[in-house]
């Protein structure tokens, strides 16, 4: 019978390997440690999630995305706006959908030159039992709607409860 080695918490909740000591804690340094992580959330803030303070434009936003699964499909939408039609490419490959939009603009004054990229890229498995052969994409309203079409098997059935 063999007995467990349990890890030790930290203050910050962090697991430590039994036997090793939190130089944080063990010097007094937590405090220093707090004002640094909140440090770190100000900045990240500051610089990632308040980018039209610096006249930026956010280019790495995650879109919202979302699976429903109807008795028929599962329908994919993934919000997208800014792209044009072109700018799509919805592959099958294997079981793997991928799902890809890239728009890439530059401008030129005389006085200076600026490239802008935007990119969005999701690859998921989708099921066996999907007809494969009727997926179908299409893009309105800065909206990108895939359309996965269940076979027979992956519709089910009604199972009677009895009592």
């Amino acid at each position: 019978m063999g007995t467990a080695v349990a890890e030790k918490k930290t203050e910050e909740g962090k697991n430590l390997p039994a036997g090793q000591r939190d130089p944080w804690r063990d010097f007094g340094l937590m405090p220093l440690n707090r004002l640094r992580q909140e440090f770190d959330d100000l900045w990240n803030k500051y610089f990632t999630e308040m980018p039209a303070l610096w006249n930026a434009e956010r280019t790495d936003m995650r879109w919202a995305f979302g699976v429903e699964d109807t008795p028929d499909a599962y329908v994919i939408t993934a919000e997208a706006p800014g792209f044009d039609l072109g700018d799509f490419d919805v592959e099958l490959r294997g079981d793997q959908l991928v799902l890809q939009a890239k728009k890439s603009q530059e401008e030129k004054s005389s006085e200076q030159q600026s490239f802008t990229s935007t990119e969005f890229y999701r690859a998921m498995t989708i099921p066996d039992y999907v007809d494969a052969d009727r997926i179908e994409a299409q893009y309105a309203k800065g909206v990108l709607t895939v359309m996965l079409p269940k076979t027979p098997d992956g519709k089910g059935r009604k199972i009677p409860v009895k009592g």
